[in-house]
């Protein structure tokens, strides 16, 4: 429960005896309410597979330095939002949530786990802070419930050196990509790494990417608002070209379901794949495990005549504060911190690119060219609003696990194809009802 502020009344003769006694909140080493030197400890749960060296270096341990009655205690767990989802439905849960993305925080304000943070947005001018695309996400009902973090697009990593050797060409459409492919294969290298082993959420990347190069975005956009059925013609059609990835091996051998997703990093890594899609999460390991690698990216091209390529965009983190936090105001400044944009530079190379006006990467010192290069890649689509939506900040939640969740048992042909979709287009009935569908802005 918050920490109540209670308005005491004192009579005069009671004000004369603690005056008579030196009573004074500051004489005898408080301030505020609390002692000069109590420490207020505020808990986060954390990622353990990336960024903890940036959190740790660059964040906790400045913030703390400048304020050290407050403490951090992060926790780096492999699922921090299934973690804060069992806690939080139990009454208890971190004072700072984290989520990957604004699908999750999103639903944790709908059911009251998120405190409204306008307060603190005008206090810390945080309206002001964010790219407004990125921003806007963070409200439900016109409410703000969090913060932005990185945001994030996916694209295809390849080995440069592999493609030159073989003459393969980085394809233009679906067909073009089938041929790569089968190119590849023929030759005992894995298409594309990946594994999902430990992170099962992570065949949403490959989920939602094939919509928007199946759909494009604007029919993405109608399947997100209810205006196409989740279990027609069209979502059937993405799904089965991903399937047929799947299917014919091309995603990493038909055993993505087997490995990690740093077995499948280092498959990449090793040569043992050609082609690696990711978000761009994964350019800080490939900038120095891959430092003496010759590698590029590319977008993935459209899979559907008369859809251009575009670049899905999303929030790769979202931060708020729990609502039952004994400490909402030393939570709130330490959002604020996180999202200075002295702070967000740093993050960057240790996180990924942050949604904050006014961020120049040229002039962070020996940036890796490949950060430029998709940095570019994501303004150019940008400004030609050649922009998708990924699953994790657009996608209501419980289409969206269900989906992860999900569908490995139809590329094992344990669950038909027209079953999942019955049940996806359920799920998001439900989403509907619930009210979760995302909110999105007028043109």
């Amino acid at each position: 429960m918050f920490k109540r502020k209670s308005l005491i009344l004192l009579t005069l003769s009671s004000f004369l005896v603690l005056a008579a006694c030196g009573g004074n909140a500051k004489e005898n080493g408080k301030e505020n309410g609390k002692a000069k030197d109590e420490v207020t400890e505020l808990t986060w749960y954390l990622h353990a597979q990336y960024g903890r060296e940036y959190f740790e270096n660059d964040v906790i341990k400045p913030f703390q330095e400048k304020h050290p009655n407050i403490k951090i205690k992060a926790t780096y767990t492999n699922d921090p939002e299934q973690q804060q989802k069992a806690e939080l439905t139990a009454g208890a849960g971190p004072d700072i949530l984290t989520s990957d993305g604004a699908t999750t925080i999103r639903e944790f304000a709908k059911v009251g786990y998120a405190l409204p943070l306008d307060s603190y947005s005008k206090q810390y001018g945080w309206d002001k802070r964010f790219i407004s695309w990125a921003y806007n996400p963070m409200t439900v009902d016109g409410k703000l419930i969090g913060v932005p973090g990185k945001y994030e697009t996916e694209v295809v990593y390849y080995n440069k050196k592999l493609f030159a050797d073989n003459g393969w060409e980085t394809p233009k459409n679906y067909q073009e990509l089938l041929s790569l492919s089968e190119a590849i294969a023929a030759k005992n290298i894995i298409p594309f790494a990946f594994g999902a082993s430990d992170f099962r959420a992570a065949n949403e990347w490959w989920f939602s990417l094939a919509y928007n190069a199946t759909l494009g975005p604007d029919k993405v956009k109608q399947l997100l608002s209810g205006q196409i059925p989740w279990n027609g013609a069209e979502s059937k059609q993405a799904i089965e070209k991903l399937v047929e990835l799947w299917q014919k091996g091309y995603i990493n051998n038909k055993q993505s379901q087997a490995i990690t997703g740093d077995d499948a990093t280092n498959l990449f890594l090793n040569g043992k794949a050609a082609m690696k899609m990711e978000g761009t999460w994964l350019l800080g390991t490939l900038t120095t495990k891959g430092a003496d690698m010759d590698w590029g990216v590319f977008p993935m091209p459209s899979w559907s005549e008369g859809v251009e390529t575009n670049l899905p965009l999303a929030l790769g983190a979202a931060y708020g504060v729990n609502s039952k936090s004994k400490h909402p105001e030393e939570a709130a400044l330490f959002l604020d911190y996180l999202v200075q944009p002295e702070t967000a530079k740093k993050a960057i190379v240790g996180s990924g690119f942050q949604p904050i006006n006014g961020i120049d990467l040229n002039s962070i010192e020996g940036i890796d060219k490949h950060y430029i290069e998709v940095a570019d890649l994501m303004n150019d689509y940008s400004q030609r609003k050649a922009t998708g939506y990924l699953s994790w900040t657009f996608w209501p939640p419980q289409t969206r696990v269900y989906t992860y969740d999900n569908i490995e048992a139809v590329f094992l042909k344990g669950l038909k194809l027209d079953a999942f979709l019955d049940n996806m287009e359920a799920a998001f009935q439900k989403d509907k009802e619930a009210g979760k569908l995302f909110e999105f802005a007028e043109k």
